[in-house]
């Protein structure tokens, strides 16, 4: 022990003599005040992304040679000297103390470094572009919110009309490529660099500026900044008396985009049929706002904005289509059934086509009306000639995407997703629907990642809440699927959407009780919205209460009167010819079924499709036209193939190849197909309860085995869920 205690004495008076532990002390000290200035002004002084990085490196070298000089050197009052090598430890001692400081700088360095390394690097973001690395088109801009500076904080509407109209003026410039606004104005308020900005908006400019008043007078200041290094281009500042605010926005805009337009090359001006009127473009704007946002309230308040619209101008076409799919979006969204929302769309777009035959917005209208009432070539057809018309219109191009993937054609799909997502990347919509045909094509963990990261730029969008929800639950992940649904519907407790998408959430765990207390909770709400109508019916045929069920589609058909759409009537048809066949009423069920059959020679797949076909080839075989039952199963298994071509490879597919083989007494190739459904996330035990297409299996141990299997993650779930705490639940 005196050995050992002379030693560490010793090795201490050392370090004291020369100074080691004082020198180190004062540099450690130095550099952590150093890097913690610079950890807060990066992004303040909008230094470059290499600056910082160099920085700690050269901190890390100089821990060494710090200690060197420490060692080696001392500073007296004749200048500097060699350390004198006398001291109380031996030689060899020496070069231990030695060896062991080197390391001990070493890896403080190390220290600094792996935490220094992860504050100054570039904050990872949302990964919400498509499949392929963006790279920014060379004339393309970001135009972010103007902020309002002024004392009052009273001019947020000003600011917007100036971003609003800047951006509307470069829209119309041939060669430009300019962020849609649902993805630019989800930066309000941020403190995001400017660089990750418009490296998430994919554009080599960002145009940011802001509202300041002072008496009678305001100004606005307007810059504009290159993506790649973080350097302004140009500045400008505006001062205008406050006279006529609506007059200064229009010449200020007009002034912001001449500048902006000056700044790029080789752009010209598109020419475009516009209102003059400026109040009617506002508040034709405005309404759009409240459109993307898809809640009953927000279309209502949008409609009351295209009304005023048109109130400045009469003339003013896409007003007309506005309305026109505001309507049709509120039979989904609202309180109003499809045949009426489809009435009412249809006048305003006959409006919209005689004052402007080439609108782009009446098409895209007159596209979604056909989609709704299910014509699918017609819709197919009106909403190609709105993206030719425009190819900057999102809606077009989502709609579109929406046919196609209704279709089954899912690589046309995603094409158009992710040439709408190159204007708008952070467009919800878009991502949505483009996450969704990720699952279907079997990779869905891409599609729930790109979800995710946009949800952390947006935490309270019920948009992607309720279709994460969707995800979760179609893949197997019951428990993390509901509570997406729940947090969805805490937000928007009277939104239709949001409570069709919790129930349905129920009704899959089986917990049908509060799947139904739910739904007649917003039936009294809403009525005749179709999503709550076609939930409840999900509930009325889980709990077999097939009676009912079949009153609810007789009560949503009368609702079109003589006027019912073929499309809808097929699917009426199979609704009813369902119950018919669990009811055993098989010659009615057949004679539904087949009339619920697609004329149209279309190989497209989708679940209800070959649901269709199955159910009527299942009810032709009961009845003996066993000609009839093969040439269905043909058809079914032709769609089938032609999905695969297609990329498809989820748990849907999966669960139609096995009734397919079941009903060709093909019993231990369905049960494989079975449990590769489950394996991607089947749990749908209410299904697999009433379909009658696999009765077969219904003795066969695999399927006890398979069916219990289900039960169990279903109770494994609901337990989970009751024993959260109530503010969860």
């Amino acid at each position: 022990m005196d050995e050992s205690h002379s030693f560490i004495s010793a090795t201490l008076a050392e370090l004291t003599r020369r100074k080691v532990l004082r020198t180190v002390g004062a540099y450690a000290v130095a550099v952590f005040v150093l890097l913690q200035l610079m950890d807060a002004a990066v992004e303040p002084l909008r230094l470059p992304d290499w600056l910082p990085t160099l920085l700690v490196l050269l901190v890390i070298l100089g821990f060494p040679l710090v200690f060197l000089l420490a060692w080696y050197l001392e500073i007296r009052s004749d200048g500097v000297h060699r350390t004198r090598s006398a001291g109380l430890l031996s030689r060899s001692q020496n070069a231990f103390l030695f060896s062991f400081m080197l390391l001990a700088m070493a890896g403080l360095g190390y220290v600094l470094f792996e935490y220094y390394s992860g504050v100054f690097e570039a904050p990872a973001v949302a990964q919400v572009e498509p499949s392929r690395a963006f790279s920014a088109p060379e004339n393309s801009i970001a135009v972010l919110p103007f902020a309002d500076l002024s004392q009052q904080k009273d001019q947020g509407y000003f600011a917007d009309g100036i971003s609003e109209e800047i951006l509307n003026l470069l829209a119309q410039v041939s060669g430009l490529n300019v962020a849609a606004r649902t993805s630019s104005f989800a930066f309000r308020d941020s403190t995001s660099d400017i660089r990750e900005i418009g490296r998430l908006l994919n554009v080599s400019a960002v145009l940011e500026g802001s509202v300041r008043t002072a008496g009678d007078r305001i100004r606005l200041t307007a810059q504009l900044i290159n993506v790649e290094d973080g350097y302004h281009i140009w500045s400008k500042f505006y001062d205008r008396e406050l006279t006529d605010i609506f007059a200064i926005q229009d010449e200020v805009a007009s002034n912001i985009a001449s500048a902006l337009v000056d700044s790029f090359e080789g752009l010209v001006t598109k020419p475009e049929s516009r209102t003059d009127s400026l109040a009617a473009s506002q508040a034709y704007r405005t309404g759009r706002l409240h459109w993307w946002r898809r809640t009953p309230a927000e279309l209502k308040r949008a409609i009351e904005m295209f009304a005023t619209a048109l109130e400045h101008d009469a003339q003013f076409a896409p007003a007309y289509a506005a309305m026109a799919d505001t309507w049709l979006l509120l039979s989904l969204y609202g309180n109003i059934t499809t045949y009426k929302a489809t009435e009412k769309a249809q006048a305003m777009i006959d409006k919209a086509l005689a004052i402007d035959p080439e609108s782009t917005e009446a098409f895209a209208a007159l596209g979604l009306a056909r989609w709704q009432i299910g014509q699918m070539d017609a819709a197919e057809s009106a909403l190609r000639q709105a993206v030719e018309l425009n190819e900057d219109y999102i809606p077009a191009q989502l709609w579109l995407a929406g046919v196609l993937g209704e279709r089954g054609r899912y690589p046309e799909e995603s094409l158009v997703l992710e040439q709408a997502m190159l204007r708008d990347p952070l467009n919800e919509l878009l991502m949505v629907n483009y996450a969704g045909n990720l699952s279907t094509r079997g990779d869905w963990h891409r599609g729930k990642e790109l979800l995710a990261g946009l949800l952390e730029l947006r935490p309270d969008s019920t948009i992607l809440l309720r279709f994460m929800a969707q995800m979760e639950l179609y893949n197997g992940h019951l428990v993390e699927g509901w509570k997406l649904a729940n947090r969805a519907f805490q937000l928007q407790p009277d939104n239709p959407e949001d409570i069709a998408s919790l129930a349905r959430t129920w009704v899959v765990l089986g917990d049908t009780e509060e799947a139904e207390r739910l739904l007649l909770d917003g039936l009294e709400k809403a009525g005749q919205n179709a999503k709550l109508q076609n939930a409840y019916w999900m509930v009325l045929m889980a709990t077999r209460r097939f009676e009912e069920a079949e009153s609810l589609v007789r009560e949503q058909m009368g609702q079109f009167g003589d006027q019912l759409p073929e499309a809808l009537q097929r699917n009426f048809n199979f609704q009813l010819g369902m119950i018919a066949l669990v009811r055993e009423d098989f010659p009615r069920a057949r004679e539904l079924l087949m009339s619920a059959v697609s004329s149209e020679d279309d190989p497209a797949w989708n679940d209800s499709e070959i649901m269709i076909l199955t159910l009527a080839s299942l009810a032709s075989e009961i009845v003996g036209a066993s000609d009839d039952a093969a040439g269905l199963l043909d058809n079914a298994e032709r769609k089938i193939r032609r999905a695969r071509l297609n990329g498809v490879d989820n748990s849907g597919i999966y669960y139609s190849e096995a009734v397919i083989l079941t009903l060709r007494d093909k019993s231990d190739e369905a049960l494989e197909k079975l449990q590769e459904a489950y394996n991607r996330g089947f749990r749908e035990q209410w299904v697999l309860e009433i379909d009658g297409r696999l009765d077969p299996l219904r003795e066969r141990t695999e399927f006890l085995v398979f069916r219990d299997r289900i039960q169990e993650d279903l109770n494994q779930a609901l337990a989970e869920i009751r024993a959260l705490p109530l503010a969860f639940r």
